[in-house]
């Protein structure tokens, strides 16, 4: 349940980023707030979903 929370979080703040990345492109006389934060939500999403996939692979065996 907590892998599907993570999951869910991460996908939200990527929507998220995403809506404000294109508000931000159609509004074009106050387009550089809804840009930038969109671009950091992103980013915070892609940054959140390696830093998950790197634990859940460290704890797995095999080779190390």
């Amino acid at each position: 349940m907590k892998k599907f929370l993570y999951a869910l979080v991460v996908i939200l703040l990527f929507v998220v980023g995403l809506i404000g990345l294109f508000y931000g492109l159609f509004i074009l006389w106050k387009p550089l707030a809804y840009i930038i934060g969109g671009l950091l939500l992103i980013g915070l999403s892609g940054v959140l979903n390696q830093a998950y996939d790197n634990t859940s692979i460290s704890q797995k065996g095999g080779d190390s």
